[in-house]
């Protein structure tokens, strides 16, 4: 370990502790490894983990900047050409991080002159009243819920699309731009409204609470400013030394960011969720969707939102606040400030879980990570993908499936009718072997196989993955579930459903325990459990929940575990990490 003392610009004079743990985090992310820290309650891990992380990144972002942007070419090709892309490349990434500087800096002088127009007693300007309407169903006949037509190789088609759509460029053209790191597309990227992937770090803790702390302690480091910005502001003689302030990007769930006071009023998390996505559906008309939902037209605003969040540290509660102020909705806006964003704060369920990951559009790759509270960690990821379903949840997936087929079944074609099949079969599968376990089971827990729950018929013959991939894309529960209400208002059907627009379709509930038939036999174990109530359980457990860390670990540039006390998560994470620490 490093010896020497290095300056981590720590607000206060640091005990030797913090100099210890701030230069074995620091060593460890030069080195690209995992570390697991124990630092006692009461040490400053909190301010260590900060100044550590951030000091290497500044000074990283310093190195990249002498060294220009990095520029893969052919060996073959004349260094000119490569030298020449290279400048012009990083000419570009600056003259766009300055003119972002250069914007968060007028936010913050505007911010201090209503803070002191304020204190002076002078009105603050009227807040717009944005419309908050959303509506449920629209009236017809309930065709808006079949199922529009699905491919199974759509993906694959649509990735070849993608490679030849070249915008008329010739083959060998898009090749050499390829080779150069050029887009080769009409993307984002072409038209200069996606910034660029800066390096970060994502910081993850239990709770918002914790989260809040972390942010508290973030507000008082002080770091010195970048090469390049020092070089350019002095350069540009503005009068006086501008402040790089770290830009950091607060994220959270639905429940913490929505600011439709309408759907916020579900409660649980996963109702607000699915109203949420509700108002998202085509069958709502436009006039009673979600107003705050950023579209195509209003990417202005949501590029003035990323400013604003980047101007000064905020927590998830001034986030949601600047999302109502500015009047666009803080859960999506927040998005387009990841890829320049320093420094992320999130809790576990958003880092851990690729499904959140991907539906965020994050990238740990080349990125730091830093786990807070890490002794919960093994457990965390073990209660993320474990599953639980009832035996009358699954009666009720049969009855609402059935209702839905006796509408539609004459209408779905190609792959799905195939799909909806198999997805009855399985369905019927499992809920016949919870049947018969819960006529001679005593009682006690009993331990079941993959092979007992797919014993139908013909259900050996499913491929899951497709099933699952099928489940997702075609938002079949969700189609399921507004039909279901839309017969409900309507008078037919005149049978429960058991479901309302504020509680999580059940096929969507049965739909995430089916995903668990795919896990490796070693991963985890099902279990039976009857009650004395009569109620039977079906319960997934997962056992072994390092691969899906190791996942983590793989993409990340480094990874960081810290806590008060480390030993249970050192015990069960050594297998896995041990060819990283």
């Amino acid at each position: 370990m490093t010896t020497f003392t290095r300056d981590f610009h720590h607000p206060y004079e640091p005990y030797q502790i913090q100099q210890q743990l701030m230069n074995a985090v620091y060593d460890c992310i030069s080195e690209g490894k995992v570390g697991i820290f124990e630092s006692p309650t009461g040490t400053g891990k909190s301010l260590s983990l900060i100044c550590s992380t951030l000091t290497w990144l500044r000074e990283e972002q310093g190195r990249a900047f002498t060294q220009g942007v990095d520029v893969q070419g052919d060996d073959n090709e004349p260094a000119w050409i490569v030298e020449q892309t290279r400048r012009h490349r990083t000419e570009k990434l600056l003259q766009h991080r300055l003119e972002l500087e250069s914007r968060l800096s007028k936010i913050r002088e505007n911010e201090v002159r209503q803070k002191d127009e304020y204190g002076q007693g002078k009105p603050a300007k009227k807040r717009v009243k944005c419309s908050q309407e959303g509506g449920l169903l629209e009236p017809g006949d309930g065709d808006q819920f079949l199922l529009d037509d699905y491919e199974s190789d759509n993906e694959t088609r649509k990735s070849a699309a993608a490679v030849n759509h070249g915008g008329g460029i010739s083959v060998a053209t898009i090749e050499l731009m390829q080779k150069l790191g050029e887009p080769t597309t009409l993307t984002k990227k072409d038209t200069g409204t996606e910034p660029p992937d800066e390096l970060k770090v994502f910081f993850c803790s239990r709770t918002h609470s914790q989260l809040s702390q972390f942010v508290n302690e973030l507000r008082k480091v002080w770091l010195p400013s970048t090469p390049w910005f020092s070089h350019e502001t002095n350069s540009l003689s503005t009068g006086g030394q501008q402040q790089q302030v770290v830009k950091h990007l607060p994220l959270g769930s639905r429940k913490n960011l929505c600011i439709n006071t309408k759907v916020a009023m579900a409660g649980s998390t996963t109702a607000i969720n699915e109203r949420c996505l509700e108002l998202q559906q085509p069958s709502i008309s436009q006039e009673k969707k979600c107003t705050f939902l950023p579209k195509k037209e209003s990417e202005a605003l949501v590029n003035d939102f990323r400013d604003h969040t980047f101007a000064r540290i905020r927590d998830i509660e001034d986030l949601g606040a600047l999302g109502k102020r500015m009047g666009t909705c803080p859960y999506y806006s927040a998005r387009a400030s990841i890829r320049p964003s320093e420094i992320v704060t999130l809790p576990y369920q958003l880092l851990l879980l690729k499904s959140a990951r991907e539906a965020l559009g994050i990238s740990l790759k080349g990125h730091i990570v830093v786990i807070d509270e890490a002794h919960n960690l093994m457990d965390a990821i073990s209660g993320m993908h474990s599953s639980t379903v009832s035996q009358s949840q699954l009666h009720r997936c049969q009855g609402q499936l059935r209702i839905y087929l006796q509408k539609f079944r004459n209408k779905l074609k190609g792959k799905n009718r195939v799909y909806v099949t198999q997805i009855v079969r399985l369905i019927d599968s499992v809920t016949q072997c919870v049947d018969e376990l819960a006529l001679t089971n005593n009682g006690n827990e009993s331990l079941i196989g993959v092979s007992e729950l797919m014993g139908g018929k013909g259900v050996d013959q499913i491929n899951l993955h497709k099933l699952v991939r099928y489940l997702n894309d075609s938002k079949l529960a969700r189609k399921v579930d507004g039909y279901l209400d839309f017969a409900a208002e309507k008078g037919r059907d005149g049978s429960d459903s058991g479901t309302t627009s504020a509680s999580t379709p059940v096929l969507a509930h049965v739909q995430g325990f089916l995903g668990t038939l795919m896990n490796p036999a070693a991963e985890g174990r099902f279990f039976f459990e009857r009650y004395e109530s009569n109620s039977s359980t079906l319960r997934y457990m997962l056992l072994d929940p390092t691969y899906h860390f190791k996942e983590v670990v793989e993409e990340a540039r480094a990874v960081i575990l810290a806590g008060g006390t480390m030993s249970p998560v050192s015990r069960s994470a050594s297998r896995a990490l041990s060819q990283y620490a």
